[in-house]
């Protein structure tokens, strides 16, 4: 199972290697280089995240691989939930940089080896074993992203947007970082199985200090997955961050910390031993109404597409909260969907304003008259996100309902259902926007992208209609990791 390891230790060539090559390729006005060395390295690892998903589940295999000496040992730990979360980090990152080779002009000696360092910490994140090693790959992965949202830095809203973002997710990774400090106090270690075998303990339920722990580390993680109410930053941030960069923020990166809820909530504190399930699903409707509501409100197309991304972790988080087998596998599939969804709703929109230069939903009135693929496309994303069956975030969302109706979470059930409703209305506002208003003077001007920005938008869309008619080996694939999760 030597190939396992490949996707992580292929990225960490590819961004070691990528500030070199971009020196060279900026030295000698060949900054095409980086287009061609990104898209090769991404379209690499994802054929190996391909083979690692096949590895692991077919064989049922966990591969560890510890560093000396063992007391303090770094852990790369590969399981059905690490292969699942890194094909799913590394299919949106390459659909981001195709994207890109089309979308960004200028300093791309800068923004690949940026780009690059941030999906390598991405799938660090999800391969650690240990917590210190985690937390490397979290640094790596936030430094990038800050970067990237101050990308275009001559620009105010980008350095504001960026430096909010900086200040409110350092105070995330503060809280984790306590809880981390506290946990190898009363354990002596951060490796994630010898945390789990103590934690998972019954009397370890009676102590003040484990519930301390679990308190920050849900707080910590909420930062990063921008849960109400620490969610201010990624309003912000996502509209001033380029598109692809936008879809990489609103698709994946937010993800990392879903996937550390995941190892957390059902590995360390179990679910059967804490009882979290009641607080943690008022944490996740109190995430998804904000998140609607707010999107309600947006004239700004990429705003409104941020407070959605919201709204779809609070549905994530509430399926984490029926900690069963048939709620966790309809939020792994969420993270599926909603990553792929609004990536292409993402890189979608920043077609058009690619095209036309404005975020402003007034002023892209009609403009999928003008740019028919990637309206179609961006309508196939909206439609999916909306819940309309056939597509692919409506098999999730289903499952999630029906999951905590099993659980008899009812209340918390009517909520989410009336939260799929709200965003029904706001998406089918943003089509009727884009498709059937009439033409403004800036709309009326605009004309397809090139075909290597369209190339990424059709193959998520296709992959959006492909999991609404056939999500059954998807939904497979999720109840199997789910029921890893729960050691069954």
């Amino acid at each position: 199972m030597d190939s396992v390891l490949s996707p992580l230790s292929i990225l960490i060539v590819l961004a070691a290697i990528s500030p070199v090559l971009a020196y060279i390729s900026r030295r000698f006005h060949v900054e095409r280089v980086m287009d061609v060395y990104s898209v090769v390295g991404l379209v690499v690892v994802v054929y190996f995240s391909i083979v690692q998903v096949l590895n692991v589940f077919s064989q049922d295999g966990v591969l560890t691989f510890i560093v000396l000496p063992r007391e303090t040992a770094s852990v790369i730990f590969i399981d059905r939930l690490s292969a699942y979360a890194t094909f799913v980090f590394v299919l949106v990152g390459l659909a981001s940089v195709l994207f890109s080779v089309g979308y960004i002009k200028e300093r791309k000696a800068e923004y690949y080896p940026l780009l690059l360092a941030m999906i390598t910490g991405m799938v660090g994140v999800a391969s650690s074993g240990d917590f210190m090693t985690f937390f490397i790959f979290w640094e790596v992965m936030s430094i990038s992203a800050y970067a990237l949202v101050a990308f275009r830095y001559k620009s105010w809203e980008a350095v504001e947007a960026s430096l909010k973002y900086l200040i409110i997710s350092s105070a995330g990774t503060a809280a984790i970082l306590f809880a981390l400090s506290l946990m190898y106090g009363i354990s002596g270690t951060l490796n994630i199985k010898t945390l789990s075998t103590i934690f998972g303990l019954q009397n370890m339920a009676g102590e003040v200090w484990s519930y301390v722990i679990l308190a920050l580390l849900i707080a910590g993680l909420g930062v990063n997955a921008a849960m109400v109410p620490f969610h201010s930053w990624l309003p912000d941030a996502h509209p001033a961050a380029p598109s692809p960069i936008s879809a990489m923020l609103s698709g994946v990166v937010i993800k990392t910390g879903i996937y550390a809820m995941f190892r957390v909530l059902t590995v360390i504190f179990p679910s059967t031993v804490y009882d979290w399930e009641i607080a943690l699903a008022f944490y996740a409707v109190v995430t998804m109404t904000v998140g609607n509501l707010m999107a309600m409100l947006q004239e700004d197309i990429k705003r409104l597409l941020a407070f959605s991304s919201i709204a779809h972790i609070g549905y994530i988080v509430f399926g984490i909260s029926v900690a069963n087998v048939n709620g966790l596998a309809g939020s792994l599939l969420h993270v599926l969907n909603h990553a792929t969804m609004k990536g292409l709703l993402f890189l979608s929109a920043g077609a058009f304003i690619h095209v036309v230069g404005t975020r402003n939903l007034d002023e892209l009135s009609g403009i999928g008259r003008r740019m028919p693929i990637s309206g179609i496309t961006f309508a196939i994303g909206a439609f999916s996100l909306a819940g309309i069956p056939g597509l692919s975030a409506f098999v999730s969302e289903f499952q999630i309902i029906t999951a905590s109706l099993e659980a008899g979470m009812l209340p918390f059930t009517v909520i989410m259902i009336l939260n799929v409703l709200v965003g029904v209305a706001y998406y089918l506002r943003l089509v009727q926007i884009i498709f059937l208003k009439p033409l403004t003077p800036v709309s009326e001007k605009a004309r397809e992208v090139n075909p290597l920005m369209l190339a990424p938008v059709i193959a998520l869309a296709g992959l959006g209609i492909f999991i609404g008619i056939y999500p059954s080996p998807f939904l497979e694939i999720a109840k199997a990791v789910a029921g890893s999760l729960l050691g069954r």
